[in-house]
């Protein structure tokens, strides 16, 4: 069985983890850029995209995991200055071809500073024809997402370009009547292989991304290859499972 896991942070991972999900059927990943410390400037911001995008990629790729990097300005992860700056990277990464997608991006507070980064994201994303990866927050995740939905529905034209991550159950009807990508994250503190069941049960398998969400919190590095034994045990169709964990993922992002 292979997969890919289509939210990672693996720089804050060991190599053996990486050789582990190599040897054990994990394909590819997509790499976000979240680093949860605010910085000071605009230089901060840049060395850790260069670092995502150069020594990162070149530790997976010595593992034999095919890769899709996301770059993008997480909220918690605003500089305190030269802001202008920062976005101006955003933009040059993708004028030079160097991201696949824009994530992880987001709202944490709703704050007008907050939207304002996003909107302006988004819109390079836009321009590039680039997919997004939404972060939902883990506070005050229903207003939030409500505010954010907004946003996503007037800034991107094609609503199946665009992953709401890190959903809990209840707020997948909201992204689900949006036309937005699902994206589920086996991790504790938001969802186990059984509550994955249960969605693909009520929802169906079409347009949900599985992924560990893999970084610094707790989490498995294979959460999704995990997760597609626990389906197939409880009765879920291969090709259902197949989709969740590969072809959805593979779909939006390698080609």
């Amino acid at each position: 069985m292979k997969c890919i896991d289509s939210n990672t942070h693996t720089y804050f991972r060991g190599l053996e983890d990486l050789e582990l999900m190599s040897v054990s059927g994990v394909e590819g990943v997509v790499l976000c850029s979240r680093f949860p410390v605010k910085p000071t400037g605009s230089s901060t911001v840049y060395d850790f995209f260069k670092w995502l995008m150069e020594e990162e990629t070149a530790r997976l790729a010595s593992c034999g995991i095919d890769f899709r990097v996301a770059v993008g300005i997480h909220p918690s992860f605003i500089p305190k200055y030269e802001l202008d700056q920062a976005i101006e990277r955003v933009l040059a990464i993708f004028d030079n071809d160097l991201a696949n997608a824009l994530g992880e991006v987001g709202l944490e507070t709703g704050s007008e500073e907050e939207v304002d980064v996003l909107v302006k994201q988004l819109r390079i994303a836009v321009e590039y024809d680039k997919p997004v990866i939404f972060s939902t927050p883990r506070r005050n995740r229903e207003p939030i997402l409500e505010k954010a939905l907004k946003i996503l529905r007037d800034e991107c034209p094609d609503p199946s370009r665009v992953v709401v991550d890190h959903l809990v159950p209840e707020l997948i009807p909201l992204v689900r009547e949006s036309g937005l990508k699902i994206g589920l994250t086996i991790q504790p503190g938001l969802l186990t292989p059984a509550d994955v069941k249960s969605i693909i049960e009520k929802y169906g398998s079409e347009g949900i991304l599985l992924n560990s969400g893999l970084g610094s919190e707790p989490s498995d590095p294979l959460a999704v290859l995990r997760t597609a034994k626990y389906l197939d045990r409880a009765g879920i169709g291969g090709k259902e499972i197949q989709q969740v964990t590969y072809y959805n993922a593979r779909s939006l992002f390698w080609f």
